[in-house]
């Protein structure tokens, strides 16, 4: 991956850098630095990570969060653009602060297209529902460290189980999903 980057930002002259982060762990999957910059790779991907995790706490607090988002921040230095890629992926793109706006959103969109291409596939449907519910909640849910224990108190289900939600019988995946439904405020979950 690090070399397709490689190659990928070679049309980009004002990028400093891309980080390819893997959630919901926030670890580095793949990165491309220019030379001379004396980042720590595996730090600033954990950092967009979490970056991304507070701006979907913040949009949810808002009330207007979307599975789709990008989070732009300016500063004197430089131009950071963060995207999901998808449920398991977030590019951060650090660009030189001079860049124009609209410059930058265009080599964005190729730029990721090309990152997208590239990334592993993940198949939802090799994976129980109940298992796929429960990474939904640990990503979206608020306070996530207390959501096994929220989803078992309104759902009926023990903790014990909601440990092995791959084990979860039919009526009980029914309940899980319920029950995310209203702790996240929606009418169904996008699975």
């Amino acid at each position: 991956m690090d070399r397709y980057l490689e190659q990928a930002v070679t049309e980009v002259p004002q990028l400093i850098g891309i980080f390819v982060t893997a959630m919901p762990d926030a670890l580095l999957f793949s990165s491309w630095v220019r030379e001379g910059t004396s980042w720590s790779a595996e730090d600033v991907a954990s950092y967009f990570g979490d970056l991304v995790r507070a701006n979907r706490q913040g949009l949810k607090a808002l009330g207007s969060w979307s599975s789709e988002m990008q989070v732009t921040i300016e500063s004197a230095e430089s131009l950071v653009v963060l995207r999901e890629l998808s449920t398991d992926f977030v590019c951060g793109c650090v660009f030189e602060r001079t860049a124009p706006l609209g410059m930058v959103r265009l080599h964005l969109k190729r730029l990721l297209e090309r990152v997208n291409q590239a990334l592993p596939r993940v198949q939802a449907e090799d994976r129980p529902r109940g298992l796929r519910i429960m990474e939904f909640l640990d990503r979206y849910a608020p306070d996530p460290h207390a959501v096994t224990l929220r989803v078992s108190l309104r759902s009926g289900i023990s903790i014990d189980e909601l440990k092995a939600p791959g084990n979860l019988s039919a009526d009980q995946i029914r309940r899980l999903e319920e029950t995310a439904c209203k702790i996240l405020g929606v009418n169904q979950l996008s699975l």
